[in-house]
């Protein structure tokens, strides 16, 4: 690898690191494989110490039927799939430390999941890629809520 690569490799490295969502690299066996600074930061577990591990032993309480069905299906479609904080508000159990949104327990998430095909075509790998979405999240059930009440207020104000 000339000087080059390595810096470009460095830069690359330092930019997955700091990114302001979770990224992990899953091989065919669910074993951890790649876990940026997002994911260290908001699980306390550094990468070190999740490198080689199942993602269902790190994260003994996943639904893993739910997971798995998901998981094979890009594997086998070859194809993105996404998991929206409506479908489930959470997949990883990481606390709420937003402090506008602090009336929540979790961090309410989005989930991209990808295929990663090897040179043969093959996915061997797929890729997580976590969003935190507390705050739009609890805006928008705020703002339901809000909704509600109007239209409880609308229908006492008609009588």
């Amino acid at each position: 690898m000339s000087t080059v690569d390595f810096k470009e490799f460095h830069w690359m490295v330092s930019m997955i690191n700091s990114i302001d969502a979770g990224l992990v690299v899953l091989d065919s066996d669910y074993i951890v494989e790649s876990w940026n600074g997002f994911m260290f930061h908001h699980s306390n577990i550094d990468a070190c110490d999740a490198k080689g591990k199942n993602i269902f032993d790190i994260f003994p309480n996943l639904d893993k039927p739910w997971l798995l069905r998901k998981f094979e299906a890009v594997k086998t479609i070859k194809n993105q799939s996404f998991i929206t904080w409506e479908q489930r508000p959470y997949i990883f159990p990481f606390k709420n430390y937003r402090p506008i949104t602090g009336t929540v327990k979790h961090m309410y998430q989005n989930v991209t999941i990808l295929p990663l095909a090897s040179l043969t075509g093959s996915v061997d790998q797929i890729c997580l890629i976590v969003y935190d979405v507390t705050d739009i999240a609890t805006n928008r059930q705020a703002l339901q809520k809000a909704n509600e009440e109007i239209k409880i207020l609308r229908k006492e104000s008609e009588q």
